[in-house]
């Protein structure tokens, strides 16, 4: 299996990838909603990219690209998303953004380590904390 496609997260005006895949669950937890979803390729196991954003502490997951076996559409899954989206009270747990340089790649998961991770800490759908995480090896001093 190849690195999964990032679903996309915009925070404070900034655009970010995001290896994970908080729509999972919800399907999850009501499989009937879940339409036939067709893989684009190896690089896109779960036929789908999500778009999210955080607005006011809450997150939102605001549009999907999809490939169905069937004709459901972004509005017909998420009809009172409207044009702003839909709160996922779902999510909870860390969402991770990489960030910076590719240091080690793995076919597995969603890519591999990058220089740094922002990580987002949501529990129900609610912003509750925001921290950095650096993935660059220190340098020993040079004698």
């Amino acid at each position: 299996m190849s690195a999964q496609r990032q679903d996309r997260i915009r925070y404070e005006g900034n655009d970010y990838g995001l290896a994970a895949a908080p729509l999972e669950p919800y399907f999850a937890a009501r499989p009937e909603l879940r339409p036939k979803f067709r893989t684009f390729d190896t690089g896109c196991m779960r036929g789908y990219i999500a778009r999210w954003e955080i607005r006011g502490e809450r997150l939102y997951l605001t549009g999907m690209d999809m490939v169905c076996e069937t004709d459901a559409t972004f509005a017909s899954l998420f009809p009172e998303a409207g044009g702003e989206g839909i709160f996922a009270s779902w999510v909870g747990g860390d969402l991770v953004c990489p960030r910076g340089k590719l240091l080690k790649y793995d076919h597995a998961g969603f890519g591999g380590q990058t220089e740094s991770e922002l990580i987002l800490s949501l529990e129900n759908g609610v912003l509750k904390s925001v921290r950095t995480k650096n993935n660059t090896p220190k340098q020993s001093p040079q004698p």
